[in-house]
Order: structure tokens, then sequence, then C-alpha cells
């Protein structure tokens, strides 16, 4: 009995070293690179993802083409899009937005992300007034030799009249409400500091035969956002499960924003201030605001 377990542990103690004999000697494992056309389909969207990321932070686009080369150009805009929207509804910086958005344009994707982010970052110019130019003083010219006096006949031309101008007295123009006018302003106390807009109307609908009012969401409405640290725009309509007139913004700490709809010009919508919340026993918390808007007329 004693015999057969020591031919058994020879048998297996020979069966490993033939093995590891064959597998490192006689026919090793070989390693070879590859490239991403022969990846499998879910590695090929994971790699899609990286380069989208990483065009983003080192803004390398030459290199973004070259690691894309030879993919379907229906599967790199699949992905960009899919890249683009996550990195918006995470909250990703500005800058990022916009080179995911130019990357995805680049390969003729397209959607309201592309769209709304693809352009050069906002900079507004403030217009300074110009004094008039100074006009020298005429020199006064040398006298001229005075000519020998000659008589001419005098000829009188006679101006006719005018009538007076009437006095017109114009009426002062009534000065327009604003388009959207604050209805609710939610405030709250998140670890970042975060602004949401959301823009509605009120109109009216048909139920059952009567009317009846009903504050719907205003998608498709460019947002403007000014501080002292630059510009920023939305368009609400980019997150429906939020509404249809939500947009939101990342915001820092300590600063004053000017808010806007349509135009970043003349007096703003409202105007905020981020600043620390009371002790929470949670550590550092800072103001979060929902505004929501109202337009005062037609949608």
């Amino acid at each position: 009995m004693k015999a057969s377990w020591i031919w058994l542990a020879v048998g297996v103690a020979l069966g490993l070293a033939a093995g590891l004999i064959y597998t490192w000697g006689i026919q090793p494992v070989e390693f070879y690179d590859t490239y991403p056309p022969l990846m499998r389909e879910d590695f090929r969207a994971d790699w899609i993802r990286m380069t989208a990321l990483a065009y983003a932070y080192d803004g390398d686009l030459e290199r973004a083409h070259v690691r894309l080369q030879r993919l379907a150009p229906e599967e790199i805009r699949q992905e960009l899009l899919q890249t683009l929207d996550a990195a918006v509804a995470s909250g990703r910086p500005l800058s990022v937005l916009q080179r995911l958005a130019t990357l995805a344009q680049n390969y003729g994707a397209d959607s309201p992300a592309v769209r709304v982010y693809a352009g050069k970052e906002a900079v507004i110019l403030l217009s300074t007034p110009t004094r008039a130019p100074t006009v020298p003083p005429p020199t006064a010219a040398a006298p001229s030799p005075t000519p020998a006096a000659t008589t001419t006949p005098l000829t009188v031309t006679t101006t006719p009249t005018l009538p007076p101008i009437p006095h017109v007295i114009l009426p002062t123009p009534t000065p327009l409400p604003p388009p959207y006018r604050i209805s609710q302003t939610i405030e709250s106390c998140l670890p970042e500091p975060r602004l949401a807009i959301s823009l509605t109307a009120s109109v009216t609908v048909t139920v059952r035969g009567r009317e009846q009012r009903q504050t719907v969401g205003l998608p498709g409405k460019e947002v403007w956002l000014l501080g002292s640290d630059g510009a920023d725009h939305a368009f609400t309509g980019l997150r429906p499960a939020q509404g249809l007139g939500y947009a939101d913004f990342n915001v820092e700490p300590e600063h004053s924003y000017n808010l806007y709809i349509e135009t970043p010009t003349g007096a703003p919508v409202a105007t905020l201030k981020t600043a620390a919340c009371t002790a929470t026993g949670e550590g550092d918390r800072w103001q979060s605001w929902l505004i929501i808007l109202q337009a005062t007329g037609s949608p």
C-alpha cells in the first residue's frame, strides 16, 4: 500500500516537470501586440472612450486620430456621443466638454450636446467709451500781399425764409416687462456648489372639452452664467429626466454669478453668490440653488 502512494507521487512529479519543460522550453507562450480593430467589441468601446478622455485632457488631436485609425466611423461616433453625454451628466469641466464635442464633431457626430459645446469658449468683451479725436487748431497762414483795390458791382442774394418746424411731442414708451420672472428659489447644501435652472411657461390646454392652464418646461433655451472666473452657457432640455426646461452648472465657492437667458446682455435675471452653509456636522458644504423661472409672455 505504501509503495503505491510512492509511485503516485512520483508520477505526479514527473507529469508536472514534463508540463513545465514543454510550456517553458519547447513551446513557450508568445506575447504579441495587436491593434484596436482586432479587439473584441466591448474592448473597442473602452478603447474609444479612453482615447476621447485622453484627448479631453491633453488636447492632442493628432494622437487621438492615430489611436482611432481603422476603426469603423459609425462605432466611433456612437461611443463619442455616449462619452460626451456621460461627461455632461457627471458635471465635467467646460474645457473637457468642449474638447469631447469637438472630437465627436470631427468624426461627423451630431447631437444637441455637440452643437452646444463644439464651439470655442465664449469671450465677453466689455465696451469702453471712445473719445472724439482732438483736432489741432489751424495754424495762422502768413499774410499775403494785398492786391490793388478794384471796384466791382455788389450783388445781393436774398435767402427765402423757411417755415418754422412744428414742435412734436413724442409719447413716452412704456417699458416692457422682463421676459422671465423668478417663480421659486430652492436652496440646498451640497459638497460641491451647483446652480440649476428650470424654465417654465403657463399654457392653455384643452382637457375633456374644457380649457385649463398648465405649466410646461421650455427646451432649447440658452442660459448664460457670467462670473469673475469666466463665462459658461448651456441649453435647456439636455436632461429630459430632470424636465424639459432644466439646465445646470458647476460653480466655484465664494464667487458671484449673473444669470442671463438667451443673451448675456442687459440686466441679469438674478445675481447669486456661493457661500458656505452653516455647520451641518457633515464637513464643508456649499449653498446650491434650483431657480424656477416662468415666462411672462407667450413661450
